[in-house]
Parts: C-alpha cells; sequence; structure tokens
C-alpha cells in the first residue's frame, strides 16, 4: 500500500531560471515505483523559444530568477490523519511538503548576494549563501530553509551571480528535501538532470593609453619622448565591454631587441574610483634602439598588444635649427635640420636594426658595411612622422685603418627608408627593418649635384678621408630612415 500511495504523486518539484539570455526551466515526473526518495525527471529548458543550453558572458554580473514549485498532489489521507496499508505496518501523513532546497553554481560561478520572493508565513523561509573554500575556484551554494512548500506553492530566489573570466560550461547542481514525516518519503533530483549554462565571449585588454616614442633607459610615457608624461594604461573589460577591477596585468616587449625594465605588473582599480578598470604603468624603459610594441597579458584574459613605437638614442626638440648626435664604438653621427617644423623633434638611433643592401658581384650576395645602422627620424608633435621635405643633412664619422679604396667615392651609404627613393628596392621579407610594419624600400645612395636641393634627397653629399677617419654625408628624405656606411 505504502507504493500504492506514493504512485499517487502526479509529480515533483519544478526549477525554473530565468535570465537574459532566455527562460530555462525543468519539469519532472515521480516515479511510479518509490522507495525512500523519489527521483525526478531530466531537467530541460523550456521557452519561449526553447533555450537549450543558456549563454551568459564572460566576467559580466547577471541576474538571475529561480523558482522551486511544489508540483507535487496531496500524498494519502489529509494532513494530521494517518492511513495504513493492508499489513497496517506503513503511515503516511499528510501531503509532500517541501521543506528547504539547495542550488550550486557551477565552477566558476560566484553568488554574490539572493533575494527570495515567496508566500507569506507564520515562519518566514531563509536563504544563506556558503562559500566552500576547498574547492578552486571556490563553489557557492544557496542554501533555501523553512520553505513549508505545501502542494502547488511556489517560491522564487532573485540571484545576483557573477562570472569568472575563467569559467567555461557548467551545470547548476538542485537538491530539494521534503517536510519530515514517520518514513522520510521525499524527492531529490535525478543525477542525469542538467540545468546547463554556457559562457560566451571572452574577458579581454586593451591599451587605453598606448606607450609612445621614447629615448634608451628613459621612462616610456603616453606622450613622445616625454618622460614626465601620463603613464601608459591597459583597459581590463568584461565580455560586454564594462570595466573590470582588481585585474593584475603584465607588460613586456612584444617586438624589438630589448626586455621591459621597471614595473612591468600593476592591478586595474576598483569600482568607484577614478581609474576603475584601468592599470598604470610609470616606471618603464628599455635599454635598447629600436621598433618595439608592449604585450598586455592577465591570467584567462585575451591580451592586447600596442601599436609600435620606437626607442632612440637621443632626442632633441627643435626650435628653429635643429641638430643632434650620438656615437658608438663604429661611428659617430651628427644630424642637422635647417628648417624643421613647428613642434618637431628631431631623434636619433643607434643599433636596433639590421639590413644589407644587395650586391650581386659579393660572394655574400651583399655589400660589406663599415658602420652600424644609424635610424634618424623627425617626428610631428602628434607623434606621427614629419612628411614634409626638410633638409636634413647627417654626417657619419667612423676610423679607417690601411689606405683607402681606389675608387671614388670612398664609401657608400646603404640606406633604408619608408618611402621609395632612387636607386631603392622594396625590401624582401628578410630584409625588413625588425619591428617595423610598413613597406621598406632599400638600396645604395646615388650621389648628389654639385649644389642639391631638397628635392634631389635622398643622395650622397660627400665621401672622404681626414686624420685616420672617414666622414660620409648624405641627404635624408621624408619618413623614418637609416644609413649606414
Amino acid at each position: 500500500m505504502l507504493r500504492r500511495r506514493l504512485s499517487m504523486l502526479s509529480g515533483a518539484g519544478i526549477l525554473v531560471v530565468a535570465g537574459a539570455a532566455g527562460l530555462w526551466g525543468g519539469v519532472a515526473s515521480a516515479s511510479g515505483d518509490c522507495t525512500g526518495n523519489c527521483v525526478l525527471g531530466v531537467l530541460e529548458a523550456t521557452g519561449p523559444p526553447p533555450v537549450p543550453s543558456p549563454n551568459v558572458g564572460a566576467g559580466t554580473t547577471s541576474s538571475l530568477t529561480f523558482t522551486v514549485s511544489n508540483d507535487t498532489a496531496g500524498g494519502g489521507a489529509a494532513a494530521g490523519t494517518a492511513s495504513s496499508d493492508t499489513a497496517g505496518t506503513d503511515t503516511h501523513k499528510g501531503p509532500l511538503l517541501v521543506e528547504s532546497a539547495a542550488l550550486t553554481a557551477p565552477a566558476g560561478f560566484a553568488i554574490l548576494s539572493a533575494t527570495l520572493v515567496a508566500p507569506r508565513h507564520h515562519d518566514p523561509p531563509t536563504a544563506r549563501v556558503s562559500i566552500n573554500t576547498a574547492t578552486s575556484p571556490p563553489t557557492y551554494t544557496l542554501g533555501m530553509n523553512d520553505l513549508d512548500l505545501a502542494p502547488g506553492a511556489s517560491l522564487s530566489a532573485v540571484l545576483s551571480v557573477t562570472t569568472s573570466c575563467a569559467a567555461t560550461s557548467g551545470t547548476w547542481a538542485l537538491t530539494v528535501q521534503p517536510a519530515p514525516s514517520v518514513h522520510r518519503q521525499g524527492f531529490t533530483v535525478d543525477p542525469s538532470s542538467a540545468l546547463s549554462v554556457g559562457v560566451s565571449g571572452a574577458c579581454s585588454l586593451s591599451f587605453a593609453a598606448a606607450p609612445a616614442n621614447a629615448v634608451v633607459s628613459q621612462d616610456i610615457t603616453a606622450q613622445g619622448f616625454d618622460p614626465s608624461g601620463s603613464p601608459v594604461q591597459v583597459r581590463a573589460a568584461d565580455a560586454d565591454g564594462n570595466p573590470l577591477g582588481g585585474v593584475a596585468v603584465t607588460l613586456s616587449a612584444e617586438l624589438g631587441s630589448s626586455a621591459l625594465s621597471g614595473t612591468t605588473s600593476s592591478t586595474t582599480g576598483a569600482s568607484g574610483s577614478s581609474g576603475f578598470g584601468l592599470a598604470a604603468y610609470s616606471l618603464l624603459s628599455l635599454g635598447q634602439t629600436g621598433y618595439y610594441a608592449l604585450q598586455a597579458t592577465a591570467t584567462a584574459f585575451t591580451p592586447a598588444v600596442s601599436s609600435d613605437f620606437q626607442i632612440s638614442g637621443t632626442a632633441a626638440a627643435c626650435s628653429g635649427d635643429c641638430s643632434g648626435s650620438t656615437s658608438d664604438s663604429s661611428v659617430s653621427v651628427a644630424v642637422n635640420v635647417s628648417n624643421p617644423g613647428s613642434g618637431d623633434t628631431l631623434s636619433v638611433g643607434l643599433g636596433g636594426y639590421s639590413y644589407q643592401c644587395p650586391d650581386v658581384f659579393s660572394p655574400t650576395g651583399y655589400y660589406p658595411t663599415v658602420t652600424g645602422p644609424v635610424g634618424v627620424d623627425l617626428w610631428e608633435s602628434n607623434g606621427s612622422l614629419d612628411p614634409t621635405q626638410r633638409s636634413e643633412q647627417v654626417t657619419l664619422t667612423f676610423p679607417v685603418t690601411g689606405p683607402p679604396p681606389w675608387f671614388f667615392p670612398f664609401y657608400q651609404v646603404c640606406y633604408a627608408s619608408t618611402q621609395p627613393f632612387f636607386g631603392g628596392s622594396l625590401a624582401s621579407a628578410a630584409q625588413s627593418i625588425p619591428g617595423y610594419t610598413g613597406s621598406t624600400y632599400i638600396g645604395l645612395l646615388p650621389l648628389c649635384p654639385l649644389f642639391p636641393d631638397g628635392d634631389d634627397a635622398p643622395c650622397e653629399v660627400s665621401s672622404y678621408w681626414w686624420g685616420g677617419n672617414a666622414v660620409v654625408t648624405f641627404l635624408g628624405a621624408p619618413g623614418d630612415f637609416w644609413g649606414s656606411a
């Protein structure tokens, strides 16, 4: 008779979850042959439209509503009465009441808060969020007690849930317990039930203030050649593009030959602060000239790579005539610009590049070089290269031993530029300037006419010997250019 009375239960608890992605739900029916706890059927998503696996954005905070309904029919005699089977040994009192329920979040989901919406009782139901820190990540469970849900009654819990950036698809776990009875008949959720949730998109990083051109070993900021400028900044965001605080972000050199030095790790500001979602870096530097880009990384975030910038040996703000110089063991460089643009900055660098001029008659296929590459750039105040034809004269002085070559010019300039020039050919991938992603033209400079002007650039002005040194002078053209003898 006990089994017969339990088979009269028309159903068991129903769980419905409503979210921004759609309506989630579960329907279940009690087994026709219950012993101990009746087992619910498999949870299924409901519509409209059907959502078999709803998605939430990575790193986002969502409001979800869970509803627990007692869909059972009254079991046996009315409440407070008793009935017996033919042997008079089993007794079942009244309808089956839902006394408590527990809802456990999938890995990577955190329950921030929960509010119960339920019919009034003389003993109000309670809700408590517990956190199991023994798991990694911690497991969050909402416990709902003192429900006293009679057949046909429902209770809803409105949850604020945060999805971590590392979260993946998971399953909410539901357990339901009945009110105490003589035989403790009840119901639980079938282990094969699944209220699955997917995670869409990804948390990402971006440069809110990108690194700008700087001088070797000086602080890199968001303003070109200004070590006291505003700091480089990286923004952390969830899948919906909203800022995220408390994210540890690390910077490294993604291009170039030098490792990034300084304070390379920073944490994004908390909600409510002026730097919410932003990580700032005030002490960064690089020890070698060349083209660079910085990469920002954080655990479970899509990394970001900055735009290219350049590290130079020296930089000088132009006012009237503009000059700059630098040297190493192989060459001394002097640059003069007689007509710079207003607000221009002249930068000069040695090394950090690698290229050669092709020579079909050479055993190596390239002309031998006696100096390292020299980079010369004229920058406008907005950080772009000055495109105007300027009078840029570069003099290379380097020590030599032995007699000079028998032919004139004694030394020629192997020239590389972002702009086409007479004698220059578009470089192959193997001959591109490391770190520079644009087109590069490479070739020997032609000789300048006797009285050259800006329209003749780029060209070689002179090549002579003096006091054990070779002195080579050439005119540069607009845009980024490099030269070596």
